[in-house]
């Protein structure tokens, strides 16, 4: 109550209780799209897309990420100016990068050559040269395109392969290869052969491995290559694809570079690249995909006796590589799974005939065969062993007619190779080295 003198009070109003915190609002919902991995494939370069552990199929080399050679260079030659009365001739201009006609100029020719004056010649080959005025014995192998489609290219095995697919559905797989160290885990031993239609070619204890040439190193001979022949081009991609699966961890890499296999070369001052070096070499080999590579290197690992036998049925050849080139050695090895056949039918006609007598014999004595069906037993006894001496006889007609072919086919192709001599043909009588004619 206010006392005298003092104004009254006013009445105190309760306050409401402070509020609870609000929770802050919740974002407006937006709608989310979610896109398919095509439509991420078309905003990133191919070679960033890796869905299924593996290169994309239509991305192309990129170039080296690290030379180790640079002794080659890829230059143009012959753009020089020419007089007037030269003008006129069909060689009066050059097409230049743009497509534009430069008149007056001669056409530039894009060649490679070595930087050094004194080693002209193919890094790792000194018997290719560049200058294509050296008389050499080899005729078109001794020339650098002639010399690298030689060995390089896989004519002979890309033509087998379609058939491979139906004969004995052999899918393709690139990356259906085994790194070194492993194929000693199957017991298989390498192989180095510069055969190039050998590479990954294996049968039972060993594996045919082409080695990494040394002008594979240099980024000019890849400008050189995609430039000159694609074919070519394609088959050295697919080539060099193969060593990314070959050597994947430290271990391949140290047998790669051992003494006994030496399957990649040294560099240009003498020394072998560090792992980690390699590693950044090969890696733009392994974004190539297929659509770039050749026939040959949509496989990983062949087996031989696959490829034997789809030569014989394709192309009607013995074989595709002859592993016993000696005829005796051949029959002795042909001859073995014949020879168990036929004692495993030996066995089953000695079965029968001491069968036979048996019941001939209880017949006689007037003993009761037991069971029921002897008489079907009677019929097969009688046409079993005509079907087998039938077989026998086939056996051995097409063991004969195939020699006789054979032999007549030698015969005629070394009459063929008299007669190329005799009119001056040069490198006719070259062997096949064991490869499919």
């Amino acid at each position: 109550m206010a006392t005298e003198g003092q104004a009254p009070q006013a009445p105190q109003v309760p306050q409401a209780p402070p509020e609870a915190p609000r929770s802050p609002r919740p974002p407006q919902s937006r709608s989310v799209t979610f896109r398919s991995p095509d439509a991420i494939a078309e905003e990133f370069p191919p070679h960033k897309i890796n869905r299924i552990g593996r290169a994309n199929t239509k991305a192309p080399f990129s170039g080296l990420a690290i030379e180790f050679n640079a002794a080659l260079e890829y230059v143009a030659v012959g753009n020089n100016s020419i007089s007037g009365s030269e003008k006129s001739g069909p060689t009066a201009e050059t097409i230049s990068e743009h497509g534009e006609h430069s008149p007056g100029l001669k056409p530039a020719q894009m060649v490679l050559k070595a930087k050094d004056a004194a080693k002209q010649y193919l890094p790792g080959q000194p018997r290719i040269r560049f200058s294509s005025n050296r008389p050499n014995v080899d005729g078109d192998e001794g020339t650098l395109p002639g010399y690298l489609r030689r060995y390089h290219l896989t004519p002979g095995l890309d033509e087998l392969l379609p058939w491979m697919r139906y004969v004995f559905v052999q899918t393709p797989s690139y990356d259906h290869v085994m790194p070194l160290h492993h194929q000693r885990a199957h017991d298989r031993k390498i192989v180095v052969d510069e055969e190039p239609g050998l590479h990954l070619v294996w049968y039972y204890g060993f594996i045919y491995m082409k080695p990494v040439p040394q002008y594979f190193y240099s980024s000019a001979f890849w400008d050189y290559l995609a430039h000159a022949d694609e074919e070519l081009y394609k088959a050295c991609l697919g080539f060099m694809r193969s060593y990314y699966y070959l050597i994947r961890f430290e271990i391949d890499f140290d047998m790669a570079c051992n003494e006994d296999h030496k399957l990649i070369p040294k560099k240009e001052d003498g020394k072998y690249p560090t792992y980690e070096e390699w590693c950044e070499f090969i890696e733009p080999f392994s974004l190539v995909g297929d659509d770039h590579v050749n026939r040959r290197y949509h496989y990983g690992e062949l087996r031989l006796t696959r490829i034997n036998r789809t030569a014989f049925l394709a192309k009607g050849s013995l074989a595709y590589f002859h592993l016993l080139p000696q005829w005796g050695s051949y029959l002795s090895h042909i001859l073995a799974p014949l020879i168990t056949a036929f004692a495993v039918f030996s066995v089953i006609l000695n079965s029968m005939q001491v069968t036979l007598a048996a019941i001939e014999v209880g017949s006689e004595t007037g003993h009761t065969i037991p069971g029921t069906g002897w008489g079907s037993f009677l019929d097969v006894s009688l046409y079993f062993p005509l079907i087998i001496i039938l077989c026998i006889a086939f056996v051995i007609g097409a063991a004969l007619t195939g020699i006789f072919f054979m032999v007549l086919k030698d015969l005629i192709r070394g009459n063929k190779i008299r007669q190329k001599k005799k009119n001056g043909e040069l490198n006719i009588g070259r062997g096949t080295h064991g490869m499919i004619w």
